[in-house]
């Protein structure tokens, strides 16, 4: 891919060394993070120029031009260090069996062997991982990262795609394969209301199922899991349909909100969503789980609401944390297919805006759709010509009434994500990986977000944007998915068992000064207790008190302990 856009830069007679000062809407205090990428893998390069090589002999290029892209290719893949180190080292050992005169008919099959050997190797113990999970270590959070393993948890990256850019379009396409013939979900539209109700508008949820199952949308204990997708997303992407899977074989509902709004930042979406299912599902745990631009919106949400939520948990894989950052970093240090692929997810989003608001004027919006072909400026003008967006200045609207380019929308651009991860106060897992070629997280403040003792701050070295995947195909669950269930059930089984002890608590309060009802105004002798109740300070004999007092706490030292207490006060 890199290769290909670079002969396409060339065509057209652009200079990628100053792609860098060609923007001047750049943010202000974008850092330089060109120095901090990692080394491009040749496998990339060398499938790229084959690629590139048929459909160039498709398209009429002269033989020997192709051939020359090729050869520069496979020159630009041989400056890998690893590709150098693994090679050398498997040329040499090649040279000493040749000398010891243990060879076989065939030397390249003797270095082909060795080259395989040292690959292994090296993958063993340089490619795979252990997640960097920081938290601060309450015992709530211990608890929960306890449970779920999360510091266990080895990362084994596809061994022949571990590359970011391998991880994060060549593993997102063979795994589009699986779903082509594994049809196992099906979906169930259903309609909520969203802030703007008056202008009549809604927004969507899809109910997640498994085929032959039972839709269970209404009264039910069983956890619920809002989805929310990514950037353009849909419920039928890779990423949506695994966790929905995974969900729904763990005993889990998963429902995706399929959200319209071209606005990353408007929570009062997502809120009505969530109290429409709260309502619908009283005493069901909610949790929500976000992936890229969507992660904006969930974090946003949690800023917004602090712990006035019906969220019990939440979690963002690889969470965008600030916009505009996010597309110049893409824009200054990534490869132009990258930059390519958000235009077009852009025009996606103000698509669906169109086709579901029903207070804009469609064809002035149709008309800026048409304006521009840059995803930045699409989202601005847009947000300019929205009635009412979030964090809007109505100050500067008023005094520069013409449309300036992020000039009106300033204020909404400071309001991100990024500098406010104070303010989130629920249990919530940021899942990201340091390789990410479209989230970066060099302009955030780690150090902010450790510090917050409600957030569990899981990283990777690889990973790529959302990818994650395992194995020898990119086929199954990821590693990502298997973590964010791994996390719910350790919320859920946290929050089971200290409810239990606080029902258990509360109970023996009520019963503290309380007497049968028969045995009231009677002076009996109370007789001595049995080892069992002197332990649990509760008393089977329904003459006698309930609750010998708060001491009957200090006694209980094991959950069989809080069964025993929960027993008897059950019998009582």
């Amino acid at each position: 891919l890199d290769f290909v856009a670079g002969q396409l830069i060339q065509q057209h007679h652009h200079n990628p060394s100053t792609a860098t000062t060609t923007h001047p809407t750049t943010h202000h205090c974008l850092p330089s993070i060109q120095s901090t990428m990692p080394r491009r893998l040749p496998v990339k390069r060398i499938l790229s120029a084959a690629i590139f090589a048929v459909v160039a002999g498709s398209i009429g290029l002269r033989r020997r031009m192709i051939m020359q892209m090729v050869f520069r290719s496979g020159l630009l893949a041989l400056r890998s260090p690893r590709v150098i180190n693994i090679t050398a080292t498997a040329a040499v050992l090649t040279y000493i069996c040749r000398r010891l005169g243990i060879h076989g008919r065939n030397m390249a099959y003797l270095f082909g062997l060795f080259f395989s050997f040292v690959w292994v190797i090296f993958y063993r113990y340089f490619v795979r991982e252990m997640p960097t999970v920081t938290y601060i270590r309450t015992l709530w959070n211990s608890m929960i990262v306890e449970r779920a393993k999360l510091q266990k948890h080895r990362f084994s990256p596809t061994t022949w795609a571990y590359n970011r850019h391998a991880q994060t379009i060549i593993c997102l396409a063979l795994s589009s394969i699986e779903f082509l013939w594994d049809h196992t979900l099906e979906f169930e539209r259903e309609l909520v209301p969203s802030f703007d109700a008056s202008a009549n508008n809604t927004q969507k949820i899809h109910w997640a199922s498994l085929p032959n199952a039972k839709m269970e949308k209404v009264d039910s204990p069983k956890p619920v899991v809002v989805l929310v997708h990514g950037f353009g997303d849909n419920r039928f992407h890779p990423y949506i349909q695994r966790i929905c899977r995974s969900c729904l074989n763990s005993g889990w509902r998963a429902v995706v909100f399929s959200y319209w709004r071209f606005d990353f930042s408007e929570t009062r979406d997502l809120e009505a969503i969530l109290a429409y299912i709260q309502r619908r599902n009283p005493i069901a745990p909610l949790l929500a789980i976000a992936y890229s631009a969507g992660g904006h919106l969930l974090l946003k949400y949690l800023q917004a609401k602090g712990k006035k939520t019906p969220l019990v948990a939440a979690i963002s894989c690889s969470g965008c944390f600030d916009l505009p950052y996010t597309i110049e970093n893409i824009k200054q240090n990534e490869n132009v297919s990258y930059r390519l692929y958000l235009n077009q997810q852009a025009k996606i989003c103000a698509e669906r805006h169109i086709a579901h608001d029903n207070a804009i004027d469609k064809k002035k919006m149709m008309a800026i759709l048409k304006k521009h072909s840059d995803c930045q400026k699409i989202y601005d003008e847009f947000l300019y010509s929205l009635p009412t967006y979030s964090d809007k200045d109505e100050s500067a609207h008023a005094v520069h009434p013409e449309y300036k380019f992020r000039f009106q929308t300033k204020r909404h651009y400071d309001n991100s994500a990024a500098r406010h991860m104070d303010k989130v106060k629920i249990t919530t897992l940021i899942l990201h990986a340091e390789d990410d070629p479209i989230v970066s997280g060099g302009h955030v403040d780690w150090n902010a977000i450790d510090n917050n003792g409600s957030i569990i701050h899981m990283r990777t070295r690889r990973g790529g944007h959302v990818a994650w995947y395992e194995g020898l195909l990119p086929f199954g669950e990821t590693w990502c998915d298997r973590v964010c269930c791994r996390f719910i059930s350790g919320v859920l089984e946290t929050h089971s068992q200290t409810n239990f002890i606080i029902d258990v608590f509360r109970r023996m309060q009520s019963l503290e000064t309380k007497t049968p009802a028969e045995d009231r105004g009677r002076q009996t002798e109370i007789p001595e207790r049995t080892e069992s109740e002197m332990r649990t300070g509760i008393s089977s004999r329904k003459s006698v008190s309930g609750f010998s007092g708060p001491s009957a706490i200090a006694r209980i030292c094991s959950a069989s302990d809080i069964a025993d207490v929960s027993a008897r006060l059950d019998d009582w």
